[in-house]
């Protein structure tokens, strides 16, 4: 079937997408950016603790703010990297190491854990592309994407943070269910 939208209309439509994808790898510049400062290691500098350690937790500060912002706009995208998630577990476990790093060894049970959690994850998320945010969606995507990165950041109980964060979405995606089956909105 023939696209009836006009060139222009297309045209607009190709800035805002491409816009959009700016917008996503310069937020993701931020959170690296801001993890780098806030997290760097402090024996690595004789003087004592990093000097922009304030700097990192600011640029965590306005990452995780834009993110509530603008969760509305991303919730569509976001089931899909879960989805790159799945298969990173996936190949986690059948070679039994780190994706990135084959020096890192990755034990079954980690693995497992990363998968099911991801793949859990992955389908919570897509009931949310079907309705709006509400503020408990928000903070839940905003802990999940939280606790990823400090799992990445700091490897001790990296298990117990993925799955307090796939909580944080069950709890969301529950107390939606639950409102929308209360005999209230009926």
């Amino acid at each position: 079937m023939a696209d009836k939208r006009t060139v222009a209309e297309q045209i607009k439509s190709g800035f805002r997408l491409a816009g959009g994808w700016l917008l996503g790898l310069v937020w993701l510049a931020i959170v690296f950016a801001g993890l780098g400062e806030a997290f760097d290691a402090a024996g690595q500098f004789p003087e004592g603790p990093h000097a922009h350690r304030f700097l990192g937790y600011a640029l965590l500060t306005v990452a995780g703010l834009t993110m509530l912002i603008a969760a509305e706009y991303w919730k569509r995208f976001f089931p899909g990297i879960m989805i790159a998630a799945v298969l990173n577990s996936l190949l986690e476990l059948l070679r039994g190491h780190a994706v990135n790093h084959p020096s890192v060894p990755v034990s079954a049970t980690t693995a497992g854990i990363h998968l099911l959690v991801s793949a859990g994850v992955a389908v919570l998320t897509l009931t949310f592309k079907n309705r709006k945010l509400s503020l408990v969606d928000r903070a839940a995507l905003l802990a999940f994407v939280g606790v990823f990165f400090w799992q990445v950041v700091d490897h001790r109980f990296a298990e117990v943070k993925l799955v307090s964060g796939a909580l944080c979405i069950l709890i969301a995606w529950t107390i939606d269910r639950w409102r929308r089956a209360s005999p209230s909105n009926i």
